[in-house]
């Protein structure tokens, strides 16, 4: 199989698409990314002898890959990666906020389950105790499917309620305190071309990556931003010298 010319210039352009599988069987696959950077950095060590000011030789102490991917948008797949999780389904909820008029109104809402954290306030934000049953004067209470009985003491006007209830179609990622991320493997595939328009796809691959532990969540009313995915490269574990390879392959 014939390979192509080492010294074959090509525009390192776009960005391609690729995926993250964990080794506890976790899949991202990002197909929306915005930038890939691949850095190698190495520590060089100096070993001096004689008068002469210049070293006789040099070492490296130590290497270091890391892989950086942004992403245009956000899914619980991106959190498996860069941190260890537990996923659940079947405890998910979801926070709601409604206001109802006392004492007329009867229910937070329709088909609630698994209603808890309740919190209720007037609508000056004077904070209202709330019950699971059977309130004094001034209190409300709440069931767990989101009934309402007002106490009798409760004067007529709106009401501000602050709660948590089952979700359906939820998945709740549980972000643990004393785990290191998964292991995972890298790949990557891009295309460019060089300067006389052929064709030619960019593959970046890596055995075994770890993520660096580090999660954001910004958000703001006037911008979106874009998640982060950092991991480091690992030694590939196997016996062999390949911790990262580059491999360009001219498009039909």
């Amino acid at each position: 199989m014939a390979g192509i010319d080492l010294n074959q210039a090509i525009l390192l352009h776009g960005i391609g698409k690729g995926y993250f599988e964990t080794v506890d069987g976790k899949f991202l696959e990002i197909l929306s990314g915005q930038t890939l950077k691949l850095d190698v950095a190495a520590t060089m060590e100096d070993v001096y002898g004689g008068d002469s000011l210049f070293p006789r030789y040099t070492y490296i102490s130590k290497k270091e890959g890391t892989i950086e991917v942004d992403v245009c948008d956000f899914s619980l797949s991106q959190v498996t990666v860069g941190q260890t999780v537990d996923l659940d389904s079947s405890t998910a909820k979801r926070l709601q906020r409604v206001i109802k008029k006392a004492t007329t109104d009867t229910s937070l809402g329709t088909s609630l389950t698994g209603v808890t954290d309740v919190k209720c306030m007037t609508s000056d934000g004077t904070p209202v105790v709330v019950v699971a049953a059977t309130p004094g004067a001034s209190q409300v209470a709440v069931s767990a499917t989101g009934e309402i009985t007002w106490g009798t003491g409760i004067t007529t006007g709106e009401y501000i309620f602050w709660f948590k209830s089952d979700s359906a179609n939820a998945t709740k990622a549980m972000l643990l305190k004393n785990a290191m991320p998964s292991v995972a493997e890298f790949s990557w595939a891009f295309t460019t071309e060089d300067k006389e328009g052929n064709k030619y796809q960019v593959d970046i691959y890596a055995k075994r990556v770890r993520g660096d532990g580090k999660f954001t969540i910004d958000t703001a009313r006037d911008k979106a931003s874009s998640p982060k995915i950092t991991v480091k490269i690992l030694d590939p574990g196997d016996g062999t010298d390949e911790f990262c390879s580059i491999t360009i392959s001219k498009l039909a």
